[in-house]
């Protein structure tokens, strides 16, 4: 909204009209009143101390007018630079948010890639469990460097498919993502890197957009949650919207 445009008169500020529009009439007046009553000659001859009392008492109430006048014309402009200056910490803000949120989602990134490197890793260390320890290794060579290079999410897909495929299976989850120590380092990574990232976000979205959307409409985040929900001894299925069996849609753990 634009700011209120103050009132003018003549292109002047409707103060200093009023101003000048008293003093006219206060100057005028005290020049009639010395033609008509005391006459300009005998005031031209009177002692210069009689003369300056006069114009002492006559122009002092003019003298308080302008100060006053000027008071609140100062008081307007200091009115008018708060706000500007308000105005321009606010751009301050969103500029400084701007920037902020930029550096973020360079940032995601380069996380994401991290937490892709995690999952291929941890995804590589299941082969024997899964059954696929012939796969050929080219082939999983090939995945990883696609993985690293155009899909960071590539081998999350792969854990979340692999999670999914084995909800029902309790032992079977625990085996997949903390069954050795190998696997337990992988998963504590990704938690560990996830959460980090996830109070980045949360430090730079205030309506947490960002972190809702990275928590539960990413990858990562659904990752993330099947870990935690694995952790904690729960079954993956109101997760993925797979089961309405009762108690399956208990809080995360962690």
């Amino acid at each position: 909204m634009e700011p209120e445009k103050p009132t003018t008169f003549f292109g002047l500020d409707w103060r200093i009209a009023l101003g000048f529009a008293v003093s006219f009439v206060w100057i005028t007046g005290g020049f009639l009143y010395l033609a008509s009553i005391v006459g300009l000659s005998q005031f031209i001859h009177l002692p210069t101390a009689d003369i300056g009392s006069f114009l002492e008492g006559a122009f002092a109430p003019l003298a308080f007018l302008w100060l006053v006048i000027g008071h609140f014309m100062q008081q307007k402009e200091i009115v008018a630079n708060t706000r500007a200056i308000f105005l321009q910490e606010q751009s301050a803000r969103r500029q400084e948010m701007h920037a902020q949120r930029d550096s973020f989602f360079k940032l995601q990134t380069l996380v994401q890639d991290q937490l892709g490197s995690i999952a291929a890793f941890h995804y590589m260390s299941l082969q024997a469990l899964i059954g696929t320890e012939d796969e050929d290794t080219d082939a999983l060579t090939a995945e990883q460097t696609l993985g690293a290079s155009s899909d960071s999410a590539w081998f999350i897909r792969k854990m979340i498919a692999l999670a999914v495929s084995n909800r029902q299976d309790q032992a079977k989850m625990h085996e997949i993502f903390f069954g050795t120590e190998l696997r337990e380092r992988h998963s504590d990574n990704y938690i560990k890197t996830f959460r980090k990232l996830l109070r980045a976000a949360e430090a730079v979205d205030t309506d947490n957009m960002v972190s809702e959307a990275l928590l539960h409409g990413s990858p990562a985040g659904i990752l993330y949650r099947i870990i935690l929900m694995v952790q904690g001894e729960q079954l993956i299925d109101s997760l993925m919207s797979l089961s309405n069996e009762p108690g399956s849609g208990r809080s995360m753990a962690g």
